[in-house]
């Protein structure tokens, strides 16, 4: 309002210095002189009035930026829009190479990533893999001017504790913003408490809070058969799901859904939701991994903290895997670090112990058997000794 009233003093301030100018003239020049001033003014004013509509017509932005109704959260960019309208449509004689495409996607590195971090899961990488090439595909056939439905990448990841599941899903979010699909690639990770109320009218704000926080990237719910309770009649997350179909169904050109869990009870869960069940797309499995899988990880995770474990130390730590793999809640790599942690504590311990030795940078990176072996879970388990022929 200030600026409104300001423009509208300084526009009547100028018409009463002209007014004043125009009397002081009629009386002080003759006749003539002063028809020829107010013409000349007359005419300097449609000039200036002129020109400044020249320059806004050629200033303004593209009109279509007007006529488009606003967005919460998105601005309309002419640059984009002039680009795009420029942008050649290849002749169906040209050829592309689909490896020029990939490096200018800039996406191998996602790949290499992935294989430094995670042992084992080949099946998972392929399907990443066929993800990958199917988006790499679309981009060059866009340039042919081909188009085809936009692909549903909502994924159901089920696997045991440990097995890689969130790590795959940070990659694939990165992944899929490097190829065009997600405008951010973020991951927002959640749980039934992030997004179902306690109480009624508390769970659609908790819900949508969450989703507009993933919106651009990755909603990866983890134990997401714990949305739906269907022996209990006062639960409140029927009303979440029911939110969650939605958006997966109206915004998937916005968000990715990845839900992850057990097998069985996934299963379960989408029996009891069909319409869940169906926007699904993808289902990756992620296996157990096996003893030597499992080991190879353990080198991986003190390699990467500057430790290693003496050949001896590896046989303890194989025993070790052997009888911790068979007990309940073992949660494959998460279960191998925490096991390695401890025995970067008890090989501390040790070294502490004499205050007064000389100790060689080697002393201070190798792991040695007895760090493993003073693990309770040896005290505990009647193996008390493992055939380490096998």
């Amino acid at each position: 309002m200030y600026g409104f009233n300001v423009k509208y003093i300084r526009t009547s301030m100028l018409l009463l210095a002209a007014l004043v100018g125009l009397s002081v003239a009629w009386y002080s020049v003759s006749r003539a002189l002063f028809l020829v001033i107010f013409l000349s003014v007359a005419t300097l004013v449609a000039l200036i009035a002129l020109s400044r509509n020249t320059w806004s017509q050629t200033h303004t932005e593209d009109p279509r930026a007007a006529a488009m109704p606003a967005r919460p959260g998105k601005k309309f960019s002419t640059t984009v829009t002039r680009r795009r309208r420029n942008a050649e449509v290849l002749s169906p004689e040209t050829t592309v190479s689909l490896a020029e495409e990939r490096r200018t996607a800039d996406i191998e590195d996602v790949f290499t990533a992935l294989d430094r971090q995670l042992v084992g899961l080949v099946p998972v990488k392929k399907k990443v893999d066929e993800i990958a090439s199917l988006l790499l595909v679309d981009r060059v056939r866009q340039r042919f001017g081909l188009q085809a439905p936009r692909p549903n990448l909502h994924m159901c990841f089920t696997g045991d504790p440990g097995t890689g599941k969130t790590t795959v899903a940070l990659q694939m979010a990165d992944l899929l913003r490097r190829l065009g699909y997600l405008e951010k690639g973020h991951l927002v990770h959640a749980m039934r408490d992030d997004l179902v109320g306690e109480f009624i009218g508390h769970t659609a704000p908790k819900t949508k809070r969450v989703l507009e926080r993933a919106m651009g990237g990755v909603l990866f719910i983890d134990e997401a058969y714990y949305l739906y309770r269907a022996g209990d009649s006062k639960d409140y997350g029927q009303e979440c799901i029911d939110i969650l179909l939605q958006v997966m169904e109206n915004d998937r050109d916005k968000l990715v859904v990845i839900l992850a869990g057990y097998r069985d009870r996934m299963d379960e869960f989408f029996e009891s939701n069909p319409g869940m069940s169906s926007r699904i797309a993808h289902h990756l499995d992620f296996a157990p991994y096996t003893l030597n899988e499992l080991l190879a990880i353990g080198n991986a995770m003190l390699d990467r903290s500057s430790y290693y474990l003496s050949p001896e130390a590896e046989l303890a730590f194989r025993d070790y895997l052997t009888i911790r793999m068979g007990q309940p809640r073992f949660a494959n790599a998460r279960s191998v670090r925490n096991e390695l942690e401890r025995s970067r504590l008890r090989h501390a311990h040790r070294l502490a112990a004499d205050l007064e030795a000389s100790r060689s940078m080697d002393d201070l990176m190798r792991i040695e058997p007895a760090d493993i072996l003073a693990s309770p879970l040896f005290a505990s388990s009647p193996l008390t000794a493992i055939d380490r022929s096998s």
